[in-house]
């Protein structure tokens, strides 16, 4: 090949590779607690009818767990159980190794979860403070997960948290929560705003992030879907969190 045919190669290879556009930052939304709905939240239909990707988490064992399932399914969202352990089940949680009591305990409510939300494609904990601190429940847990080809998503209840390092050694894809959208008992638009605008930084920064909210807060329903139309149009992409699982 002529030199200035080598060249002109490499100069039409270099304008290509500069007209590729950059990656947009992602950002993975993930509401808890659907299947306890009350007269005082926003309605789950509310919830249903936002356009854009976002994981519904919907709990064992409540009012409304196998309509929330269908319901969120049927709107094209994700679906995750939101596996509670503590305080919710009452476990040993030995920190030398996983006790009988505790497997029993857990596999039960496991197996009725899977079977009441058979939409659910992953898994995420609800509340947990302890359960996801321990590690030998959450080396033993992992690999039932495994099993049932579920990826899991480490809510970060606790900096304590050895939940998402487990589930990686497990080899099973994970994400782990970066922000709350609610701060303690403030669940205002103005603080959600505040957080997500936190979040879609870290994601600017880091390529990705993760937040987690739950329906039950007009104020979280209303940030959301106020600011993530705003948020999309300055360059961010919102997916499912599967998206963001590694």
């Amino acid at each position: 090949m002529k030199a200035t045919s080598v060249l002109a190669f490499l100069l039409i290879g270099g304008a290509a590779r500069a007209q590729q556009p950059a990656a947009k930052p992602r950002i993975a939304v993930v509401i808890d607690d659907f299947g306890l709905t009350y007269k005082k939240n926003v309605p789950d239909e509310k919830w249903w009818a936002i356009p854009w990707p976002y994981t519904a988490a919907v709990m064992p064992e409540s009012p409304r767990t196998k309509a929330a399932g269908e319901a969120a399914k049927k709107a094209g969202k994700e679906v995750l159980i939101h596996f509670p352990f503590d305080p919710f089940q009452k476990l040993d949680l030995d920190p030398n190794a996983a006790t009988e009591a505790d497997k029993k305990s857990v596999l039960k409510l496991l197996d009725k979860a899977s079977k009441d939300i058979p939409q659910a494609v992953g898994l995420n904990n609800h509340r947990s403070l302890r359960g996801t601190q321990n590690q030998p429940l959450m080396r033993w847990f992992m690999p039932e997960l495994k099993k049932r080809g579920l990826f899991f998503v480490d809510s970060w209840v606790s900096p304590k948290s050895v939940a998402f390092q487990e589930a990686r050694a497990a080899g099973i894809p994970t994400a782990r929560n970066d922000l709350f959208l609610e701060d303690g008992k403030k669940h205002d638009k103005a603080t959600c705003e505040h957080l997500l605008r936190a979040i879609s930084k870290r994601a600017r920064k880091n390529g990705s992030a993760v937040a987690i909210g739950h329906h039950y807060w007009q104020g979280t329903y209303d940030c959301l879907t106020e600011l993530v139309p705003r948020l999309q149009s300055e360059g961010f992409e919102f997916v499912s969190v599967s998206a963001l699982t590694r």
